[in-house]
């Protein structure tokens, strides 16, 4: 069972065109293998030039994802399946201005609203702390990653 936490900051734009909605691939016949038994996905990646490859590496099928840009997460998701796209086409295809290889698909997408100030409170980092893309230490995760995801969405449904 996968207990990793990812935090994802994202590119707006980007985001809204392959996560917060799905990709139909069906009209690709281009696609990678890795995505060639798939009918659509929600796709994300890591920027090549973050340094973040061991991070990529480390990420499994099932470990929580938690999406943030400017002081508000806004999305939960698990990783599904991960791929070197050596020819750039997830990227080439369907984002701007983010050339990368290190693809992955998100499934259990769900919609969310938190400060930043709450989740850092979850992992007891400092109320202002901002995290690149980054893997949160074994030490930090003191819940199942499902409570996690529960106590983001009740905090998200509260303040709504």
């Amino acid at each position: 069972m996968s207990a990793n936490v990812f935090l994802v900051p994202i590119d707006p734009e980007n985001f809204d065109r392959t996560v917060r909605s799905a990709v139909d691939l069906t009209e690709y016949d281009d696609r990678p293998d890795d995505l060639a038994d798939l009918d659509e996905a929600r796709l994300w990646a890591v920027d090549d030039d973050s340094g973040n490859g061991s991070t990529f590496e480390r990420m499994s099928e099932g470990d929580l994802l938690l999406f943030y840009h400017d002081g508000e997460y806004l999305a939960t998701g698990r990783v599904g399946t991960t791929f070197e796209d050596e020819d750039r086409w997830v990227s080439s295809t369907f984002w701007t201005a983010f050339p990368t290889t290190r693809v992955y698909t998100v499934t259990d997408f769900a919609a969310v609203s938190a400060p930043k100030r709450a989740v850092n409170a979850i992992f007891d980092y400092s109320k202002s702390y901002t995290p690149g893309f980054m893997r949160v230490a074994d030490s930090r995760v003191n819940a199942d990653l499902s409570s996690i995801e529960s106590a983001i969405d009740h905090y998200s449904k509260r303040n709504a």
